[in-house]
This record gives C-alpha cells, structure tokens and sequence, in this order.
C-alpha cells in the first residue's frame, strides 16, 4: 500500500503527534481560507470526537468516508480532499505528496487564487518531500533543494480514474470540477447501486479534444475516450446490445489529508559522498544517495515498524565535490592517443581522479572543494532547519572509494608537507650522527635553518589560507562509513604504522570522530583493511560479518568473538626472517632437520667453553678467551630474543579499542570474476549495508 501511494522518504507512515488535542475549532484546517459549506454552528460533541478519533489514524489505512458524516448534498470539495501530486522527467505515474505537503500546497495555491497582487502573499518556499524539495506553486514545479537537476511537475488531484486511482491533470480537472460545482451544487447525492449503465439518463456532458464527459447523475460520471479505436469497440458493443464501456471517475481523493501526516523532525544528518568517476555522469551521486535512503526506509519500515512512531529520522543528502573542478582544464584529453579512445576517455574520467589527488599541484583543490560543498550543505540545511542544531542533531558521513580518503583528510587536517618536514629532518639527523668532522655540521646546521624557514613560509601560507577559508568543517563527525575504501593503503604509504595500544589516536582521534566503519566487499579489488594498521596481529583475524538483513536473531557486533583465519589457527612456532619467534609456532618438531640447525647449547645445556675450560692445556688460552666472549655474545642474543618475545606477545594480547573492519558475505553462486568487476559499486543498493547504516545511526535499534 505504501509503495502505491507514496514514494520512500516522504515521510509516509513516519512519527504523528496521534495524542494531541484538538479544539472545537481546530477541525477547519484554513478556517478563514476555506470555510466548509455544509458545516453548521450545531454540531455537537459526540460527532466531534469521532471525526478526532478518525483523524488520529494512520491515513494509509482509513477512507475518506468515515472521517467526516457522508455528505448528502454536492459541496465544494474541502482542501483535506483534494491531494497534489508530482511526477519526474520519464515517470508514468503520478505520485502523492504526504498529507502535510498536499495541504501547505492547496492553501498557498488558493490564496494565489484570492488575491490580484502576488506580493501580498508571504512567498516563504515551501519545503516537500522530507525537506529535500522545494514547490513553486504558480510554475507547478518542484525543484531540490541541495543539488540541481532532478525537476518535477506537480499537478492538483482533484478527480481521479476509479481503476488506478490516478489523477486527471489539473488542465483537465479544474473544468471538469467547474462543471460539477454549476450544475450539481446542492444537488442530493444519491445512494450508488449496481444497476446498469445504459439505464441511466445522461444529465450533463462536456467535451475536449481527445476524449468527453458524462454524468448519469451527482456521483456517477464517466470518461469516455474519442480515439478510433475507442469509438469503435462502443459502437460493436452497441450493435450487440450491451451497455456503453467508459472509465468511471472519482471526486476527491480516496485518503483524507491531515496536517498530523508528517515526518518526523530530522536527527541524524548524513552526507554521502561519491569516490571516482563522477565525471562520466554527473548528478551520479544524487542517484546513489536516493538508493541509499529508499533502502534504509525500506528496512526500517519493515524491520522496525513499532519504532516508526518516534521522534528520530536521518536524512541522506549527496555531495557532488567532483563537477565543479577545473584542474588542468583539458590538457589530459589533448594529449591522449586516438586509438582506443574510448577506453582511454573512461580511464581519464575515472582512475585519474586518484592521479590527480596525489598531484601536488591539484591535491589542495579536490580537498577545499569537498570542505567548501560539505559547509554549504550544512548551513543551508541548518538554515531550513532551525531545531535540528538546538536539539542536539548528529552528523554523520557514508563515503565511497577515494571519497572516503578525501574526507578523511579533510577531518584530520592531514597535509603533505606535515610528511616533508619529517623526511628532511630525519635526512638532516641521519647526516649529522654519521659525520664526524665540523664543517659538515656547521653545514648542516645551515641546511636545518633553511628548512626550517622554508617549513615556516609554508605554514604561513597554510594559516594564511585557513584563515581565508574559514574553518576546515563547521560541524562535528559522529560517524564515518567508508564503502570499498583504499584509505588503509594510502596511510600506509604515508608512514602509519601499528603502535601497539588498540586505539585509534594515531590514524583517527576520538575528537574529530567517534566510530569509524570499514566495510568492504570481499572481492572488491579497490579495498583494503584499516585494522592492521592499529594492530599488527589483526592481520591474522578475520573482519566481522556483516548481518543479513533479513536474520531475525542477529548478534550484537560488539559481542561477536574474533575469529583467525584458517592459516594461522594451528599453534606451531614459527621463526620470522629476522630470527624473531612468533607466537602460537610449533616448537615440538622433530625433525633431523630441525635437530641440525639447533644449537646444542639451547637444547641440552651444554657449554663449550666449560668444556674446554676443564681441559688443561696451556696452549688454547687464545681460543677460550675467543670462545668465552662468543658464549656471551650467544647469551645476550637469547636475552633479547626472550624479551622481544614477551614484546610480541604482549602486543598480541591487545585488542582493539572497537572493531573498524566490516566485510559482506559472498553470494551463494557467484563468480569471483564477475564479482570483481561489479561489487565496487554494489554497496548503494545493498540491503545489509543499509541495515548496518541505520543500526549504527541509530544504535538503540541493535537492541530491539
């Protein structure tokens, strides 16, 4: 029924103030606007109470009949019955703005029709569909709010096709309703009945190009179409005795309008920002994030309909950071060879985004133009949405590939000349500690002191334009997705290693983020692990599944047991190229090979310098001090190994702070191949991802 009647993210079926009361005057929306005709100053109580108690219900499960006392006679239709539609470019149907839009639109549309003078009508927009459209009534368009493209013609519902319970369009409605209200006002409604069609006397008909009206009486009319093929089959069924065929029409739409039908107030603020290939097709990320938000409806509508009623809502709203770049202008498709052009052009307009992020020359200007659009974003919707910073609203950010890396290091301030600071100071330590005679220190000391204002020029250019900039971002990250992320391999290459400590202060302090969630795809070939950058040992444990969305027993992540991979369960010791023991080897080989290489002096306790030292014999004085001094050096050796062993394992008893790597679960039957070159984009219309989304945005749904 929802999906019939009303489009994911609408607010259908969202948090309804069902307990508010009502005053005796409350029940004429628009009351100066739109007085109702057939009301009168006696009704009582009784009929009150039950008009409350019907409008209380959801409006995707009651009529319009019971909500207010069946007319008797023709009226004017009230502004609850009348529902405004919006269809996009390519649609076939039209689609129904929520009962909360629909009733903002008709009251701006009839004060259009009151007034001469358009200036004298508070021209405020009027924000649809979640917040995330805007209507302009006069123009019947809808247009988004964030992004651009995506236009959408609205219409006003006034009669509807009985079979589909679609809407004439309004050029075609509004005659018709004129026509009614002329010559049917006042007129008693009679009682409908089954009896024939052709029975009944035609009272009243009007004409257009392609098809005519007729009314056999208040509350039946019928549409009749005048293309041949039409005409044709009424005038065979005609010869042949039956009744004439035409399409019956509605008046009024079959679901009340309430102002109660709304969505409840945004809390979670979620950008999703794309990665590479953008340019191929721009406006790509509005259909992503629109995937996105309808799955995460859908599993919240179904998964947790009990909650719906509550007061938290997120909304997805796209960041397009790639259109707007001029980078080299087109110097790349001048230089690119005609052969293969195709091909090349889908490289150039893909994997060269991550050419250019590692350029030098562009880094800054992909990274100020996803800060700059992430600010926009936010002021713009703190500025429709007053409350959302007073109560406390959450902000969170889905990134996908290179755009995860990107955001990545606009919340931490990274910079590459942080990382040429350090390469030249430790050049000029390592110089320094290798040379021995003066004047290579004082050269030294010189090239410290041009590297040192050279460093200072470039952090005031860096001050300089922060200052010019403003503040990286205007708001706080309370969670971070990344979705099929190189992240972890560009840190790698930029020096982070494991510290040993199981928190994430070193890759992403707690301050500028609180969670961060690697989720990857298993044969994703752009993905890497974050994990065994923290801790070098997790390189030997498995990622935590995702959930299916559709278990019903589902085990909190947080109490999910670490799982090693298959290769390093068996407890065998294992000697690493540097001679260091690792620990869970096997250490009870037995082998004549092993019994060879080991020293006798580790496995037996024996001594050869005791040995010889028992032997008197003035002669080898020189080899047992020779062999005195390699027993010690033997000794310190197995010291070290010892503690560089007790090293390891404490490491490997640390576990992480919490778990960041997430990976989905391979299809039943699917090929590597084919899920190679396809699960990089997957992750939008994945419906466990947008299971995991919603219960980590909102995190007491892992409870219920």
């Amino acid at each position: 029924m929802t999906s019939e009647f009303a489009s994911l993210g609408d607010g259908i079926g969202s948090s309804r103030n069902t307990s508010s009361s009502r005053s005796s005057n409350d029940h004429r929306l628009y009351p100066s606007l739109f007085p109702s005709d057939d009301e009168t100053e006696d009704d009582n109580t009784s009929e009150f109470s039950a008009d409350s108690e019907a409008r209380a219900t959801p409006p995707l499960v009651r009529l319009k009949n019971p909500l207010f006392p069946k007319k008797e006679y023709v009226d004017k239709l009230r502004p609850e019955e009348i529902r405004w539609f919006y269809k996009q470019e390519g649609d076939k149907e039209w689609t129904p703005f929520i009962g909360y839009d629909s009733l903002r639109i008709e009251c701006r549309y009839r004060a259009l029709q009151t007034v001469e003078d358009e200036q004298e009508i508070d021209n405020d927009v009027i924000l649809v569909r979640g917040g995330l459209y805007q209507v302009d009534v006069a123009k019947r368009r809808c247009t988004p709010v964030y992004w651009s493209g995506d236009l959408s013609d609205i219409t006003q519902g006034l009669w509807f096709y009985e079979y589909n319970g679609q809407p004439l369009e309004d050029n075609f409605g509004v005659p018709i309703e004129t026509e009614h209200v002329a010559k049917f006002l006042g007129h008693k409604i009679e009682e409908e009945h089954p009896s024939p069609q052709r029975s009944r006397p035609v009272l009243h008909r009007i004409k257009f190009t392609d098809f005519y009206i007729e009314w056999n009486s208040p509350n039946d009319t019928y549409l009749y179409s005048e293309a041949a093929s039409s005409r044709f089959v009424r005038g065979f069924k005609k010869k042949l005795g039956m009744q004439k065929a035409g399409t019956r029409l509605l008046r009024g739409y079959k679901y009340e309008a309430v102002m109660d039908d709304k969505p409840a107030d945004i809390s979670h603020l979620v950008f999703v920002i794309h990665g590479i290939g953008q340019k191929m097709e721009t406006g790509n990320i509005v259909k992503r994030a629109k995937e996105l938000r309808e799955k995460v409806s859908q599993m919240k509508a179904k998964h947790f309909c009990l909650i719906e009623n509550t007061s938290q809502r997120a909304e997805f709203l796209p960041v397009e950071w790639r259109s707007s770049l001029k980078l080299d202008g087109d110097m790349v498709d001048l230089i690119t060879p005609h052969k293969m052009r195709g091909m090349r052009s889908l490289l150039n307009n893909s994997a060269m985004d991550i050419l250019y992020y590692t350029s030098p020359l562009y880094r800054s200007e992909i990274t100020h133009s996803l800060q700059n659009e992430l600010n926009r974003l936010f002021e713009m919707f703190c500025a429709r949405n007053p409350y959302f910073q007073v109560n406390g609203g959450k902000v969170s950010i889905v990134a996908h590939s290179l755009g995860a890396v990107i955001s990545y290091d606009i919340i931490t301030g990274w910079n590459p000349i942080q990382l040429y600071d350090q390469f030249v100071n430790s050049v000029i330590e390592g110089e320094q500690q290798d040379s021995d005679s003066s004047e290579i220190k004082e050269e030294i000391h010189e090239a410290r002191q041009k590297a040192t204002a050279v460093e200072s020029i470039l952090k005031d250019v860096q001050e300089k334009h922060k200052q010019k900039c403003g503040p990286t971002l205007s708001f706080t990250i309370e969670n971070m997705f990344c979705l099929g992320s190189p992240l972890a391999v560009f840190l790698a290459l930029r020096g982070f290693r494991p510290q040993g400590k199981g928190t994430l202060d070193h890759i992403m302090p707690s301050s500028l983020c609180k969670r961060l969630f690697n989720i990857y795809h298993p044969y994703d070939p752009v993905a890497y692990r974050l994990e065994p950058l923290i801790l070098k040992h997790y390189s030997t444990i498995m990622p935590l599944p995702i959930h299916r969305f559709d278990i019903k027993q589902k085990e909190p992540y947080n109490q999910m047991k670490t799982k090693a991979y298959a290769a390093f369960k068996p407890s065998a010791e294992k000697i690493t190229d540097k001679g260091d023991p690792v620990e869970g080897a096997d250490n009870t080989d037995s082998s004549p090979q092993h019994s060879r290489d080991s020293s006798p002096s580790r496995n037996q306790g024996f001594s050869v310098f005791k040995w010889l030292k028992g032997k008197e014999s003035e002669d080898m004085s020189a080899e047992l001090k020779m062999l005195e001094k390699m027993e010690e050096d033997v000794q310190e050796i197995e010291k070290s190994i010892k503690e560089r062993k007790e090293v390891l394992q404490e490491i490997d008893q640390t576990d992480l702070e919490y778990r960041i790597d997430y990976q989905l679960r391979e299809a039943s039957f699917s090929n590597s191949y084919i899920s190679m070159l396809t699960s990089h984009t997957s992750y939008w219309t994945d419906r466990d991802v947008a299971f995991f989304v919603l219960s980590h945005i909102h995190p007491e749904l892992q409870d219920l």
